[in-house]
């Protein structure tokens, strides 16, 4: 039987911030979030999705941590960052 949601514990960390992006690690469900924070918009990569873009994501901190070099790659996602950000 599968655990229904309220059965589930989900793990979150901030893994990137700058002052135009964030991304957000959902180690137990396979998931990121990365968020435009100037957009106020989101997208959301789970199983595939999330696999490629943690090993790309990687190899870009690997490669060039600065801000400008992370938010240009987060750039690339723009497009794909349609869930409005909702403050409840």
């Amino acid at each position: 039987m599968r655990p229904s949601a309220n059965d589930l514990e989900i793990y979150m960390q901030l893994v990137y911030e700058s002052p135009h992006y964030h991304v957000i690690e959902y180690s137990d469900i396979d998931g990121y979030e990365v968020t435009n924070k100037t957009a106020r918009v989101c997208a959301y990569f789970q199983g595939p999705a999330a696999a490629a873009f943690r090993d790309d994501f990687s190899k870009v901190l690997a490669e060039d941590p600065s801000a400008d070099n992370v938010d240009e790659y987060l750039g690339e996602f723009d497009s794909l960052m349609t869930l409005p950000i909702v403050a409840h």
